[in-house]
């Protein structure tokens, strides 16, 4: 199975994130109303080993790092 949840985040805001490698889509499903949020991933591999790496960052937010990847163009939001 390619398709990984973590849930159980350290964070106020976001719920859970699947990442899935097979297809390169990430979801970030936020706790205020279980909104959620498709994303095409440039690479979902290397998306989740550097969101698996923040976790060792005494200042790692979960959100901060979404908005980053975002910004960046690392992750891009699928539209309907």
């Amino acid at each position: 199975m390619t398709a990984k949840t973590y849930d159980s985040l350290p964070s106020n805001a976001i719920e859970r994130i699947v990442i899935d490698t097979a297809t390169n889509k990430v979801e970030v499903v936020y706790k205020s109303n279980d909104k959620s949020y498709a994303y095409n991933a440039e690479n979902a591999t290397n998306f989740e080993q550097e969101f698996l790496a923040e976790f060792d960052s005494d200042d790692f937010s979960v959100g901060k790092f979404i908005n980053s990847n975002v910004s960046s163009g690392n992750l891009q939001l699928i539209t309907n």
